[in-house]
């Protein structure tokens, strides 16, 4: 009886391991996003994000980092969204733990931290829900 037992155990590990594939391609792309208030010139801001758009593309996480100002925002008008976009939430989480063991990332948002030259309102992580 216990035989049976882990013989229906593997089996559904099996079924489970094998079908992780397939359950990673049908998940949602995410979003991770800070919103950022630059505090003097954007475009020193932007040069240190340049940086950090390198190193996403060093670590060969699969994320896709673009920057965005709003406009057309109220009082939220000229905040900054940093944002990096994964083909789902395991490529996230593979791509942050590399760009957390990097020396390179640790040190620049070190400095980004301890420069004042901005001032983080806000952190997202989004999943994707577009109906198809």
């Amino acid at each position: 009886m216990k035989a049976m037992w882990k013989s229906i155990a593997l089996a559904l590990l099996l079924v489970i391991v094998w079908g992780m594939p397939s359950i990673a391609a049908d998940s949602p792309k995410v979003l991770t996003i800070v919103a950022v208030k630059v505090k003097g010139d954007q475009d020193a801001y932007l040069a240190k994000v340049k940086k950090l758009n390198a190193l996403v593309k060093k670590v060969e996480g699969g994320g896709t980092m673009r920057v965005w100002r709003a406009a057309l925002a109220g009082p939220e008008s000229g905040t900054i969204y940093v944002g990096i976009e994964y083909a789902n939430l395991e490529a996230y989480a593979k791509a942050t733990s590399k760009l957390e063991a990097d020396a390179d990332w640790k040190k620049q948002i070190k400095e980004l931290d301890t420069s004042g030259i901005r001032e983080v309102e806000g952190r997202s992580l989004l999943v994707e829900v577009t109906p198809q």
